[in-house]
């Protein structure tokens, strides 16, 4: 049922021909290889994904991967191997077609929704202001907001509103978590422990 769904949407893609409709990799006609592949992992099927998986799709075709949601495949294997796109199995019909086409057209299409998932390094970094990075490198030398007002001529309430929107920033509350996190992010060097 669902691939008969994927059939007529995809017969929608003017120059595009569904020429084969199979249950899986192995029931594909070997004698017309596809150019874009639309391939529906669900839950099961994806259980059972290793990376030599991924060897077995059609050396010359696009490969477009429908994913069960917060459940993305190894991309970086996958790409290795002609994956073009990914997707999630609950993605709009206009999503799969932006897809389909830039797959066609050699581009690569990931959906928003399983970027973070994919690539947790990709999770936008919190932007500082200047003064909010000068306040958060005073901060965790071990000044109070007082010592900081001075040292960067403001007052401590200005201080102290700067501190709350760093915190915000960064979704920390504590000075561990905020120091430990402002390392990760470059906005301060890593000290030696001595």
């Amino acid at each position: 049922m669902i691939r008969a769904g994927l059939s007529r949407t995809l017969s929608t893609v003017p120059d595009l021909d569904v020429s084969q409709e199979a249950p899986d990799l192995a029931s594909l006609d070997p004698s017309r290889p596809p150019t874009v592949l639309v391939l529906d992992l669900d839950d099961r099927e994806r259980g059972r994904i290793a990376e030599g998986f991924w060897s077995r799709l059609p050396p010359l075709a696009s490969t477009v991967v429908l994913c069960p949601p917060n459940n993305p495949v190894n991309l970086p294997a996958a790409l290795r191997y002609g994956v073009r796109a990914l997707l999630t199995r609950e993605s709009a019909t206009t999503e799969l077609l932006i897809a389909v086409e830039a797959a066609r057209h050699g581009g690569v299409h990931i959906s928003t929704s399983l970027l973070t998932d994919v690539f947790p390094e990709s999770r936008v970094t919190p932007h500082l202001a200047t003064r909010e990075v000068e306040a958060l490198r005073w901060l965790v030398q071990g000044l109070t907001h007082g010592q900081i007002g001075r040292r960067m001529g403001l007052s401590e309430a200005t201080v102290n509103t700067y501190v709350k929107r760093i915190r915000a920033k960064l979704g920390v509350g504590n000075k561990a978590d905020l120091t430990r996190r402002a390392i990760e992010l470059g906005y301060i060097p890593p000290h030696p422990r001595q």
